[in-house]
Order: structure tokens, then C-alpha cells, then sequence
């Protein structure tokens, strides 16, 4: 009765179990796919504000650029001279901008010394004074080149003014330069963003003459090409609503995002709603999320109920053993080979041996063969497998029971003539000077082994193409500038050649920063094929050299994130090892600690020292630390501190590999406080001692 009140107990602890962890599974994964869902939102809101920043920076340079080019027109400047504006005409050269550019909409107007507006592109209006504006103003005044974003009689305009000068260095006037803000709803457009520009309200009685003609109750929309459907949302669900979004907000199938334009006195000037479906964010993540969290729901589940077999089993097995009285029923209900011996013959054994051993029926016949089982241990070359011989006046019983602490291990041929591996241990019996030896079957665990090394080996593999991808990451960062360079000193040549006004003198300078500009490029590359194309053999090599060379691969990363690295040595010393393995192991302990700075610090205190002394290394950061609770763990494999979309857990895991058991030397990783100029930090210090 009380042992099927124990099973009953037993059951319906394992059914509790079992629900509460698929009741704390699906709350858990409804709580974490929320936030991870607002952390992919607020980051496609940021980076669609950073676009269009930086399409509206770039646009006004463009503008900028055509204003510089027109005012060193030398016809030009005689026509203001004589003040025969008629012949002013810019008509072809807008069109062959509005057929070559992706700027189908560049006003021109000129603007006399005086402020008199002497020549518009798109109207004929002309001679009114244009010193009302602020703008135009300073230009005249202080013959200033600017740029601006403002609001005027036709549009929400982008502008640049320069001013005007004939080869005497006589001030004629202003040239300006108006573009607007279609080409880049087209720019967004192909990032999947349908933009609407909406002028703020207090500007509705500024315009006098609309460009587009499009009025939502007091806003104008400033850009002609906006998506009609989208027009029709705002003014079904109320226009004010989205003007006022502080960041962004989720409805209906679209992440709306609202970015605010002000004006140089910081007044707002117009809001630009980008529109992204839902359907073209890259949830790919959440859907592995919801997965892994699956698959680790069902581990557990599969965990338990084998652990509730278990138990039942030993409970079975408890039984069995309480019913048995006599010692050869016992050693016959396990299913590992026990023998008990004295270590030079064999005393007893369970039915396993013969099993094992086709070639005899009982033990005697066995005793008559091999008088020991030690006979039948191959030798592995191995310390921790043993064999028959003599371990310090010991026999290989003896010398087992002796270090019971140690993991000790025998390889038998089984009928197959197939090599099985068998864990070894024993115990002493009580009443007799014998040992006890018990053989377990981990064949099939060593082969996991073999097989687990392999495929860590491929998941080192992987982590090695992470950071050629994160290489290629950074060689378009460090392209990106000489690119953008070229770019600008070919679009300036193109446009005065065009307009016959490139002297020689600075055609040459423009060629020589192109070609300067070039091998910055190149050699950018061959740093970075220089870093990868190493020897994969064991060689001699600077831990200096090396360690340099290492930081130095990661300078634009620490560029990007703001990351200042500080390294000191007092000494060096020659390593022997794989060169290639050294730099990924340094590159994943610097990894970890970017990783960390990223995610918790500010980046103007951002910081990773890197020491060198009395033949210790140090990376300590100031990432605010690894919780006490799980930094005795991060050099295990699999585990990780990173997101499951930015880890394995094999990262560290790999140093541990390289410098512990490759290279036989000591890693300590703990989290420490200390002072930098003044000023006190706490983080992760990673100690690798090669003494």
C-alpha cells in the first residue's frame, strides 16, 4: 500500500512538472518575443531616421556642389555686370540634371548685390527684394557660402547660396540652388520606406504658391511623388496622430516612423512619416527564438520523463536487490562487467563477462584461459588506460583503488574483434583482501566525443568565416570615406568640365587625391589579406608582433563603436604555436569585451586596456562586469552571455582550448575595479599567464 502511494506521489509530481514547464515556456516565449519585437522596431526606426539624416546631408552637399560650380561661371558674372538678365537661361542645364541625376526638380535663382531676385528658374517673377529672408541676407552681407531647409511662397525646400565673385574679386551677388525632397522619398523608396513630407502647420498661409497642391486639413505635403494610399490613411486616421509620434508606433501591418525637421533657430519646420510593412522586416530571429526555446522545452521534458523512468527504475532495481539474498544475483542484475579480483587472477564475476567473452561458457573456463581479465587490456598509450604491468610494486587493481579520483579507463576486443572502451572502477570488499573492478560500456560516449571534437572543430570552422564576415564589415567601413572622397572629386571634375571651367593646376591636385584616395583602398585590402593568409603550421613568432598586429586589426571596429584601447608592455618573448590560432583566440576575448561595451556602455567611456608584464597578459574592459553567478562558467563550451543571434558559447571556449590544454598554460578571468585618469571603472579582467 505505502509503495503505491509512493508511485501515485511520484506521477502526479512528474504531471506538475510537466505543466508548469509548458505554462513557463509559453510565457516566457510571449514575454520574449514582445521585447525582442520592440528591440527590432526601435532598431528599423533608428535606422530609417539615420537614413534619411544622412540622404538630407548628402542631397544638400549635392546642391551645394552645383551652386559652387555655377558661381564661377564667367558668363555669369558679365551678365550681372551688365545687368542683361534676359539672357539668363538655365533651362538646358536643368533638363540635362533632370535626365542624367535622380534630381528631377533643381530651381535655379540668381539674386543681385543688392537683393533684387534678377532671375528665377521655374517663374518668370522677378525684380522683388528678397533681404526679408535671413538666409539670403547673411549670404549678401557676409558673402558666405550656406545651406539650409526652410519654408518659402512655392515648397519645403532644401537650399544652398553662394555667393558670387567676377576675376577681380568683385562681390556681384548670390547664386541659389533649390532642391526638393522627392529624390529622396525615391532613395527611401528602395529600402522599401514610402515617405510622406508634411509641412508643419503654422507655415499654411507662407505658401502662397504650393508646388504639389496637396493639403491635409492645415499641412501641405511638400513631396509630389507620396504613395496616394498613404495620404488617404493619415487623413482617415487623423493626421495630427502621426505628426505628434514621438519616436514610432505599430498598426495596421506598418512600422511607422517619424523623423522631425528643424530649421537653423531650431524652430520645427516639417515631419517626414516613413512607412515599412511589417511583411519586409526580418523577423527571422524571433522565429529561431520561439525554436530554440521549443526545443529546450522539449529537452526538459524529455529530461524528466526519462529521469522519472530512472527513478522507477532504480526503484525497481533497489527491490530487486532487497529480494536477493545471494551475492551472485546481484552482480548478475547489472549490466556492466563486475569482477572481483586480487588483481593477479579472478576471484567472481557476473554473467556480463561471459557475454562479453563468446569464446567461454563459464568462469572456470575463463580462469583456465586467462587467468585475469587484465590479460584481454589493450594497450592505448595512454596514462588513463590501463594495462597489466607494474605501477610501483602495485598491480593495475591496486593502483585503481589507490587514485580512486581519477577517471581511469581499459579497451577490451569484443567477439567482433571491435575495440570497447570501458570506464574502470572499484572498492574494496569488506571481509576480504579483494577488489571489486566494475566495467562500464562508454563506447558509444567515447565515439560522441570523437564526434562533439569534430564538430566543435566545424563550429571553430564557423566562428573563424564570423570574422572574415565581420573583416568584410569593416573593409567597406574603411572604403567608405576614399570612396565618398573619389566620388566628390569626380562629380566636381565632371561638372566643370561640363561647364569648361577646370583649370589644370587643380585637374592634377583632383588626380593626385584620386590616386592617394586609391591606395588607401588598396592598401586596406592588403592588411586584411595579410591577416588571414597565415601559415596554419606550428611556428616561432613575436608575442609583441602578434599581439599588435591583432589590435591593429581591430581598429576601425574600436573607431566605429568608440572604443578606445590603451596597450602598454614592458617586455616580449618568443611562442611557439599556430599563429593563426593566437590571433583568434586574442580576437575572441576582444570580441567579448566590444560586445559587452556595446550593450552597456556610453561611448564616450568606452575602454579596453591591454597589458603585457613579467609574461602575464591582461584585457581588462570597463563593461561593468559578468554576473557572480555564471563568470565561473563562460569558459565552457556552449555557453554564452550573448544573445542567441550573436553567439555559440564556443568563443572563449576556444581560448581555453588553445592556451590551457594546447599550450599547458593558466587563464584566470574575474571581474575587477579600478581608477583611469581620476576617474573609477569596474569590468572583466581575462589573465593569461605564460609563465
Amino acid at each position: 500500500m505505502s509503495s503505491k502511494k509512493s508511485t501515485f506521489i511520484i506521477i502526479l509530481s512528474f504531471l506538475i512538472l510537466t505543466i508548469l514547464i509548458v505554462l513557463g515556456t509559453y510565457f516566457y516565449i510571449s514575454k520574449k518575443q514582445e521585447n525582442l519585437l520592440n528591440s527590432i522596431y526601435y532598431t528599423t526606426h533608428s535606422n530609417i531616421s539615420n537614413t534619411t539624416k544622412n540622404l538630407i546631408k548628402d542631397k544638400l552637399n549635392a546642391t551645394l556642389s552645383i551652386s559652387l560650380a555655377l558661381s564661377k561661371n564667367n558668363n555669369l558674372h558679365k551678365i550681372i555686370k551688365e545687368e542683361n538678365y534676359s539672357k539668363l537661361d538655365y533651362s538646358k542645364f536643368i533638363n540635362e540634371i533632370r535626365e542624367n541625376s535622380k534630381y528631377k526638380n533643381v530651381w535655379i535663382q540668381i539674386v543681385d548685390k543688392n537683393g533684387n531676385s534678377v532671375y528665377r528658374s521655374w517663374t518668370n517673377k522677378k525684380g522683388d527684394n528678397l533681404l526679408f529672408r535671413k538666409d539670403l541676407k547673411n549670404t549678401l552681407t557676409n558673402q558666405n557660402i550656406s545651406t539650409s531647409i526652410s519654408v518659402g511662397l512655392f515648397n519645403l525646400t532644401l537650399k544652398a547660396r553662394t555667393p558670387i565673385y567676377d576675376e577681380e574679386n568683385n562681390f556681384l551677388g548670390a547664386l541659389e540652388i533649390i532642391t526638393h525632397f522627392n529624390s529622396i522619398v525615391e532613395d527611401l523608396k528602395q529600402i522599401n520606406v514610402d515617405s510622406i513630407v508634411i509641412t508643419d502647420k503654422k507655415y499654411k498661409n507662407t505658401i502662397k504658391f504650393p508646388y504639389s497642391n496637396i493639403f491635409i486639413n492645415d499641412y501641405y505635403i511638400a513631396n509630389k511623388n507620396v504613395n496616394p494610399e498613404l495620404i488617404s490613411y493619415i487623413q482617415i486616421n487623423n493626421i495630427e496622430k502621426y505628426v505628434n509620434i514621438p519616436e514610432y508606433i505599430v498598426e495596421n501591418g506598418y512600422l511607422i516612423s517619424n523623423y522631425n525637421l528643424y530649421d537653423e533657430n531650431n524652430d520645427k519646420l516639417a515631419y517626414i512619416i516613413n512607412f515599412v510593412k511589417l511583411k519586409d522586416i526580418d523577423l527571422q530571429i524571433v522565429k529561431s527564438f520561439k525554436i530554440q526555446i521549443i526545443m529546450v522545452s522539449v529537452i526538459a521534458l524529455i529530461i524528466l520523463f526519462f529521469s522519472f523512468l530512472i527513478f522507477i527504475y532504480s526503484k525497481y532495481i533497489k527491490e530487486i536487490k532487497f529480494q536477493e539474498n545471494k551475492k551472485q544475483s546481484i552482480l548478475d542484475s547489472q549490466s556492466n562487467i563486475i569482477v572481483i579480483t586480487n588483481g593477479e587472477e579472478i576471484i567472481d564475476a557476473n554473467k556480463q563477462l561471459c557475454h562479453f567473452f563468446i569464446d567461454i561458457n563459464n568462469l572456470q573456463e575463463f580462469k583456465n584461459k586467462y587467468k585475469c581479465i587484465c590479460t584481454a587490456f589493450i594497450d592505448m598509450n595512454n596514462e588513463f588506460y590501463v594495462i597489466e604491468k607494474d605501477y610501483d610494486n602495485k598491480n593495475w587493481a591496486e593502483y585503481v583503488l589507490e587514485n580512486k579520483n581519477k577517471n581511469f579507463k581499459v579497451a577490451m576486443k569484443d567477439k567482433n574483434g571491435e575495440i570497447k572502451h570501458f570506464s574502470l572502477k572499484t572498492s574494496k570488499m569488506n571481509l576480504e583482501n579483494h577488489i571489486i573492478a566494475t566495467f562500464t560500456d562508454i563506447t558509444q560516449e567515447i565515439e560522441q566525443i570523437k564526434k562533439d571534437k569534430e564538430k566543435d572543430r566545424l563550429l571553430y570552422q564557423q566562428s573563424k568565416i564570423s570574422a572574415i564576415a565581420d573583416t568584410l564589415k569593416n573593409i567597406a567601413h574603411q572604403w567608405r570615406q576614399p570612396l565618398s572622397i573619389i566620388s566628390t572629386i569626380a562629380s566636381g571634375m565632371k561638372i566643370k568640365k561640363e561647364l569648361n571651367i577646370l583649370e589644370e593646376k587643380e585637374f592634377k591636385e583632383s588626380c593626385e587625391s584620386i590616386i592617394l584616395n586609391t591606395k588607401k583602398l588598396s592598401n586596406t585590402i592588403e592588411n586584411f589579406t595579410n591577416f588571414f593568409n597565415k601559415d596554419e603550421n606550428i611556428s616561432s613568432f613575436s608575442f609583441i608582433e602578434a599581439l599588435e598586429e591583432t589590435i591593429n586589426f581591430f581598429d576601425s571596429i574600436f573607431e566605429k563603436n568608440s572604443i578606445k584601447c590603451i596597450f602598454d608592455y614592458s617586455s616580449d618573448f618568443i611562442l611557439e604555436c599556430n599563429r593563426n590560432d593566437f590571433s583568434q583566440s586574442i580576437l575572441n576575448i576582444l570580441d567579448n569585451s566590444i560586445y559587452a561595451l556595446t550593450n552597456k556602455k556610453a561611448e564616450n567611456e568606452r575602454y579596453i586596456f591591454i597589458s603585457f608584464k613579467e609574461n602575464i597578459l591582461e584585457i581588462r574592459d570597463n563593461a561593468e562586469g559578468i554576473d557572480d553567478q555564471i563568470i565561473s562558467k563562460i569558459l565552457e563550451p556552449y555557453f554564452t552571455t550573448k544573445h542567441q543571434g550573436f553567439g555559440v558559447g564556443l568563443g572563449l571556449y576556444i581560448v581555453q582550448e588553445l592556451f590551457v590544454k594546447n599550450l599547458g598554460y593558466k587563464i584566470d578571468v574575474k571581474n575587477v575595479t579600478f581608477e583611469h585618469q581620476n576617474k573609477k571603472y569596474s569590468g572583466t579582467s581575462f589573465i593569461v599567464d605564460f609563465n
